[in-house]
């Protein structure tokens, strides 16, 4: 593809980046605040779509072709309905469901055709880099936008963040119009577990169900610190952006190497004494930096293991990318029930991060070869476990540690 559908489609990540981090960051918030909903029914909308989007990318498999131009805007116009469901409703439960079944179908309709085209412009050779690029574009938006959502909040209201979102994601999908003659059309794509092998499926099973657990809990711990928005703005926008900056180097670097997999293995290993620094976080301020610090390491998961399987179908890019989306998005919604189940048991949102442990070492174990991976990855966890748990904890008062307060 052209220099010009590449600038068309790294605009149009950073215009959706820039308006989904702005108002979906507080969508949890929202019914929390608002509608009081209970702590364990808040991700409710994110297991409905994330099991929509199977269903979805079943459906693409089925198909014929797939234009990208017209699945993105539709993609963009059911994201506009999620916003609006914020606008128009006031039951919790009613936009837990309803926009559940909005986002089922933007994020499989929107993103497997993107992913398609910006693999499609990647080569062995600078895929690491690139796809590092498109990357990082989110945390660079997730540094500014939540906190002036939080603001908006703050100074007027959620009504005001929701339809501000609105207007920028309409704008997106005139971005996609605007460069509909750059953008290739009538894209065939298949699901095919067995071209990718049964070490990557479970690699994939295991950084969706991680994705899972991280995107929800995330927010709920940081919300247990703090329910002012401005705050929670403040916070969501501190983290990963250092992050990003290290994907792009390291993907620059494993292009020159091509050893992806050594990179995706410390990635997942050294994310898991950062998840036990969750757990144990007394204040907002080692919440913080426990969690800069796993976005810190966590973040080359999904480029390296997202290069690896398309360097593994290089021929069939876009079988890649589906197959890829359809065992993600098992994983997610696994990962989210859950932590849902775990929360509606009584387990601590900070208890429940220790969930995304298990996912990791699927990812690690998927990427050692022979018997002894199991082994061997038990050893290292167990060693950096150790190592984590002999830092300080900090403040474990009732009123500083989130575990020990009641949710609201």
């Amino acid at each position: 593809m052209s220099r010009k559908a590449f600038a068309g489609l790294f605009i149009i990540e950073t215009m959706l980046a820039f308006g989904n981090t702005f108002a979906a960051s507080f969508n949890m918030i929202y019914l929390y605040n608002e509608l009081d909903m209970p702590i364990w029914a808040g991700p409710t909308y994110l297991a409905i779509g994330f099991g929509i989007a199977i269903i979805v990318s079943l459906w693409m498999s089925w198909k014929p072709h797939i234009d990208p131009r017209n699945a993105m805007v539709f993609g963009l116009a059911c994201l506009v309905v999620e916003y609006s469901m914020f606008l128009l409703v006031d039951d919790g439960w009613i936009i837990g469901i309803g926009v559940g079944i909005a986002f089922g179908l933007w994020y499989p309709f929107f993103w497997t055709p993107f992913n398609v085209l910006m693999a499609q412009m990647t080569q062995k050779t600078d895929r690491g880099v690139k796809y590092g690029a498109f990357f990082f574009v989110w945390p660079l938006a997730a540094f500014f936008a939540p906190f002036l959502g939080g603001l908006v909040i703050g100074f007027i209201n959620y009504m005001i963040l929701f339809a501000i979102g609105i207007v920028i994601i309409v704008a997106t999908a005139l971005m996609v119009v605007a460069y509909r003659n750059y953008i290739p059309k009538a894209q065939v794509m298949r699901i095919t577990l067995g071209a990718i092998g049964k070490r990557n499926v479970i690699a994939l099973l295991g950084e969706g169900g991680f994705e899972g657990v991280f995107w929800v809990d995330v927010t709920i711990v940081a919300y247990m610190f703090s329910q002012d928005e401005v705050s929670l703005g403040v916070l969501f926008s501190l983290f990963g952006l250092s992050a990003g900056l290290m994907g792009i180097i390291l993907g620059k670097v494993s292009d020159r190497i091509q050893n992806r997999s050594l990179f995706l293995k410390i990635s997942a290993i050294g994310s898991i004494p950062c998840i036990i620094l969750i757990w144990m976080s007394g204040t907002m301020e080692e919440y913080a930096l426990s969690n800069g610090l796993l976005e810190f390491a966590s973040f080359v998961l999904p480029v390296f293991l997202f290069a690896i399987l398309t360097d593994t179908m290089e021929e069939k890019k876009n079988d890649s990318v589906l197959t890829r989306e359809y065992v993600l998005d098992i994983g997610r919604t696994s990962g989210i029930a859950a932590l849902m189940v775990m929360l509606y048991l009584g387990a601590t949102p900070q208890e429940c991060f220790l969930l995304a442990i298990p996912f990791l070492l699927m990812v690690v174990a998927a990427s050692e070869r022979g018997k002894a991976a199991i082994v061997t990855v038990a050893r290292d966890t167990l060693a950096l476990t150790k190592r984590s748990s002999a830092a300080p904890s900090g403040p474990s008062s009732s009123t500083s540690n989130p575990s020990r307060r009641s949710s609201p």
